[in-house]
């Protein structure tokens, strides 16, 4: 007897009309409870219909509001999914951004093959503090390289167990990074920066930041609390 395929869905007359009532009561609920945070949005998407017209990036700058709450529900999915093989993994590392530098292009970051790493040179820089808690679970730490998945993809190559990543990064590119890593065949967690500050959404770029404490209890959560004396 021939062995019927298995269907992993099957879409309905009616799945269309449920699609829509799904999305607008979800999309109407994410504006109210997310009121405070996406309030700037709009009017910088309509701010964005004044780009140059040769501007590189305007696409990405001309995201609607719609698009931010799905990217953040899709980084949390995402989160909520790899949190128990993210767990499992021998080892971590962590994909920074450069707008979390507090010298900017000034920044004494050092090349490596794997990535850019921070050579500590401004206390009060988040990168530095960031890698200050990683350094407790001895976590390693690289700028992010546009080619991403390439690059996670030697990371994962150079170590010799099992390895998960952390990223931080803004709302519209943070589920993106962890598909890159998926791609990768990495598992990821995350965390978001507090507000966007570099040259795609602000004429003139400046620092930004994210809750550091975040990273901590991920770490912690993955490892226990680091052993003080050691």
């Amino acid at each position: 007897m021939k062995k019927k395929p298995t269907i992993t869905y099957r879409i309905d007359n009616n799945f269309y009309d449920k699609l829509q009532t799904f999305t607008q009561k979800m999309l109407s609920e994410g504006y109210k409870l997310f009121e405070n945070e996406l309030a700037n949005i709009d009017s910088f998407y309509e701010k964005t219909f004044d780009d140059k017209p040769d501007r590189s990036d305007h696409n990405f700058r001309q995201t609607a509001k719609p698009f931010y709450l799905i990217e953040a529900m899709y980084y949390q999915i995402f989160d909520n999914v790899n949190r128990e093989v993210f767990n499992k993994a021998q080892r971590t590392v962590i994909i920074l951004p450069d707008c979390l530098s507090y010298m900017g292009k000034k920044c004494k970051r050092k090349r490596t093959r794997l990535g850019k790493i921070c050579t500590r040179c401004v206390p009060k820089c988040q990168i530095n503090r960031i890698m200050e808690t990683a350094d407790k679970y001895k976590v390693k730490g690289y700028f992010s390289k546009r080619a991403l998945v390439e690059q996670l993809t030697k990371i994962r190559e150079a170590e010799k167990s099992t390895l998960s990543v952390i990223g931080i990064s803004c709302i519209l590119t943070l589920a993106s990074g962890m598909r890159s890593a998926k791609e990768a065949g990495l598992p990821s967690r995350g965390v978001f920066l507090n507000f966007t500050g570099c040259e795609h959404w602000a004429d003139k770029p400046f620092v930004t930041e994210t809750v550091i404490d975040r990273i901590k209890s991920i770490l912690e959560e993955k490892y226990g609390i680091p052993d003080s004396s050691a």
